[in-house]
């Protein structure tokens, strides 16, 4: 089983989410390596494989959507680390702004590192589980 590092791949996460861009990222099945396609990028730094489509060697980095690191992380942030503001979240989610709102709420309330903490060891246990589910270990 090929081991992902664990940055690199957090940071293909970031990529392929970014609003605006039409990045694209894979991971090797057999070496771990991950590989990203993006205008940001000089190709000739960083070429991607001849072989990147197939499914057999790559697996592509999903989108940050798809794995529950969007609104559900935040609101289960909200439930754990501030329950008497877990309505008041939801509601700011309704409205424009929201995630601005929301990070002063944490601001606020003095809870900015364990909001960070928080984000980080989600989105550590959530990739562990998608490199489990393909074949992966993430280290």
């Amino acid at each position: 089983m090929a081991t992902v590092n664990a940055e690199d791949l957090e940071d293909a996460l970031l990529m392929v989410s970014e609003p605006g861009t039409e990045a694209e990222a894979w991971v090797s099945r057999t070496t771990g390596e991950v590989h990203v396609s993006s205008e940001l990028l000089d190709e000739e730094v960083a070429p991607l494989p001849d072989d990147v489509d197939d499914a057999t060697r790559y697996v592509p980095v999903p989108h940050i959507s798809t794995l529950d690191l969007g609104l559900q992380l935040v609101f289960d942030f909200a439930d754990a680390a501030m329950p008497e503001d877990a309505a008041r979240v939801r509601q700011m989610f309704k409205r424009a702004g929201a995630y601005r709102h929301f990070s002063e709420l944490v601001e606020e309330r003095g809870l900015t590192d364990r909001w960070h903490d928080f984000r980080e060891a989600q989105t550590r246990a959530v990739l562990a589980a998608w490199c489990e589910e393909n074949g992966l270990a993430l280290g």
